[in-house]
């Protein structure tokens, strides 16, 4: 169960904890804990939006108890998009990727799930917690958010170019 959803899953620990050390860490924990809870788990096909959920869970809780806002690092950028892209793609993504921290935790979280994880809504929903409207709407004020933070022409028709993904 764990095997097809692996990247995804990795991808989207590295992008909500914003570093590579407290994504292993989050990582390590979600599956721990959603291993050691298998047996509770009624429909197996439910084990993606399960273990999204945990970890989103489990990274709430750590900004919770310690309110640390961890920062993104350049090198990082690597590990969270495809290496095969421009090399000004990545650049651009860098500057967005550090404009999507600043969010507010709901909004960002449905665009890393939706963008970078590339769930699709329904499973985003069951995700969240929350209705099918939520998602869409959450999507749309956090681009919208997302595009009046961004400071040049150049950025604005980037996060488009990378929005219509």
């Amino acid at each position: 169960m764990y095997n097809p959803v692996h990247s995804q899953f990795i991808r989207f620990c590295r992008a909500i904890s914003g570093n590579v050390e407290d994504s292993e860490d989050l990582v390590n924990d979600t599956v721990l804990t959603v291993f050691t809870q298998l047996e509770k788990i009624v429909n197996k096909e439910s084990f993606k939006s399960y273990l999204f959920s945990t970890a989103s869970n489990i990274n709430r809780m750590r900004f919770r108890r310690v309110k640390f806002k961890a920062s993104f690092e350049p090198h990082e950028l690597n590990q969270i998009i495809d290496g095969q892209q421009n090399p000004e793609i990545q650049a651009d993504f860098s500057i967005i990727y550090d404009k999507m921290m600043l969010l507010p935790q709901k909004y960002r979280e449905t665009l890393i799930l939706f963008h970078i994880s590339d769930l699709k809504i329904d499973e985003i929903q069951k995700i969240q917690g929350c209705s099918v409207s939520a998602v869409k709407q959450r999507l749309k004020r956090g681009r919208e958010k997302l595009l009046d933070l961004l400071d040049t022409k150049k950025q604005v028709n980037t996060i488009l170019f990378l929005l219509t993904f």
